[in-house]
């Protein structure tokens, strides 16, 4: 198309004369300078990150000129959440060009006025580059039927990036074992030293929570517009609350009296509570470590399509893959020496008990997302379910050394972990995990945020290692075995929950 202005309005052109030349002059000289406010005001929007008030200015100064209630010629349709305005049937030709090109929604416009301009046809550009974002789904019509400039094409990616990096502090559901390490008071008599319901014995660590204390961790967000209509997108998350790993160490020097306490089944009608004393006054010197361990991540593709925008908020439809993995351990280890006399002074006893655990999610994702802006504020909340399998599997291993003489025998046998549940358990089922975010951002300059987000998360159906060990401490010591199966594995899943507060920083470009 030509852009030009006779000398004269009286001459018009060739074949023309009088108010119809005038007419069409005037009408080519606004849509000249209508495509030329099109052209320039991204590039210019782009120079600035679309994101800041300079940028917000400028689409706001573009809509207006382009909402020119005197531009007739001009095929313009107005996406409020009020009326439409209807589109006339047969659009005018312009020659040379039947495109009119309006500046496409903004990420960081939300502030910006919510009438957005369409085009009722695209040369080259097909109908899914020109198609409406709320096709199909009849929540409110979000009008972002515009061609890019140039006419690109519909998935171009990286078109609007952003990456968030948060450094969150983690809480997650503790451990509960039952009594792993008792003690008495000095002059306990032997036989009931440590035991379980006796009026003296205290419990140094288990019946109680483990591994309730906040880590540090890490949560990376990369998510980028397919195109620059912005009706779909692709948002990638990996987070990891790191490891937590915890070692409890008791010996004979702060503890005189260290017991391992178990309920005895070896005798047929004779069970009663028992002890493995670790240590004791004239018998024996040892020590005992108890080791906790907790490791829980995760990855998220999840694609997302616009329903829903206006003036200050954005809402999104979000499905795609979803990644959970838990791993816990605990570990108990005892090293004893007999200094008492007899056959057996001199003679070391290592005893170990491990327990661990893994769990697998692999599944569907399905949520909705909001975001609203308050001037530089943002709010971003987010909730979806995650419905898929998750694969538990369960392994328990247990040794017993025995060295007198210089000479070494080992049993692979512990206290806690013996043949009768000494084997590895591996099943499947299917769960639905529920994850509730909210994200506060504020901006600190164009492109940077600072943000604060709180997380919540719940997996049911989790195995974790305490919760693997016989509940009531069941042991048959007979070898060959006789008698009841203790320790049984007591297949314990309960819910997990894992929530987060952290601050970070988004940049988008």
């Amino acid at each position: 198309m030509q852009c030009y202005a006779t000398t004269s309005v009286e001459e018009g052109l060739p074949g023309m004369e009088g108010s119809a030349a005038r007419n069409l002059d005037l009408n080519r000289f606004r849509i000249c300078a209508m495509l030329i406010v099109v052209v320039l005001t991204p590039s210019l929007a782009m120079a600035q990150l679309r994101t800041g008030r300079g940028s917000r200015t400028l689409y706001q100064q573009s809509i207006e000129e382009l909402s020119d209630p005197d531009s007739s010629d001009a095929v313009v349709r107005f996406a409020s959440f009020q009326d439409e305005v209807e589109e006339p049937a047969q659009p005018v030709p312009m020659p040379g060009n039947e495109a009119v090109v309006g500046p496409h929604h903004d990420e960081a416009s939300h502030n910006s006025d919510s009438s957005y301009v369409g085009v009722s046809s695209c040369d080259g550009c097909g109908e899914l580059a020109c198609g409406s974002c709320d096709a199909g789904f009849g929540i409110a019509p979000t009008a972002y039927g515009v061609c890019p400039p140039g006419c690109g094409p519909l998935l171009s990616l990286w078109y609007r990036m952003s990456v968030r990096a948060e450094v969150p502090m983690y809480w997650r559901r503790d451990q509960g074992p039952p009594a792993l390490v008792t003690t008495s008071p000095a002059g306990s008599a032997a036989s009931v030293a440590g035991e379980l319901g006796q009026a003296t014995t205290d419990v140094v660590l288990g019946q109680g929570t483990l591994q309730d204390d906040p880590t540090a961790g890490v949560r990376l967000t990369f998510s980028t517009w397919l195109g620059p209509q912005k009706c779909w997108g692709v948002m990638l998350r990996y987070w990891d609350a790191g490891d937590q790993d915890l070692n409890f160490n008791f010996n004979s020097t702060t503890h005189p009296i260290l017991a391992r306490p178990f309920f005895n089944t070896t005798t047929a009608g004779s069970e009663a509570q028992d002890t493995q004393l670790v240590s004791f006054p004239g018998e024996s010197d040892g020590s005992l470590t108890v080791t906790t361990s907790n490791s829980v991540g995760g990855i998220d593709l999840m694609l997302r399509r616009e329903i829903y925008a206006d003036r200050f908020n954005r809402m999104q439809w979000l499905w795609g893959y979803q990644n959970v993995q838990l791993d816990e351990g605990l570990s108990i280890m005892s090293n004893t020496t007999v200094t008492g006399a007899g056959p057996l002074q001199g003679t070391s006893i290592a005893v170990s008990d491990v327990f661990r655990t893994e769990n697998e999610f692999h599944g569907m994702s399905y949520g909705i997302m909001n975001t609203r802006r308050f001037a530089s504020l943002k709010v971003e909340t987010m909730f979806r379910l995650g419905a898929g399998n998750l694969q538990r599997r369960v392994n328990i291993a247990g040794s017993t050394t025995t060295t007198s003489g210089g000479v070494s025998n080992t049993e692979n046998q512990g206290l806690l972990a013996r043949n009768t549940n000494s084997q590895q358990f591996v099943d499947d089922t299917f769960i639905v995990l529920p994850e509730l975010a909210l994200n506060l951002g504020y901006q600190i300059r164009p492109g940077l945020d600072f943000t604060l987000g709180y997380n919540y998360m719940v997996i049911p159906k989790v195995a974790q290692a305490a919760q693997q060990l016989d509940n009531d401490l069941a042991v048959n010591l007979s070898d060959p075995l006789t008698g009841a199966l203790d320790p049984v594995l007591d297949f314990d899943e309960r819910k997990f929950w894992l929530h987060s507060l952290g601050f970070g920083l988004q940049l988008r470009y």
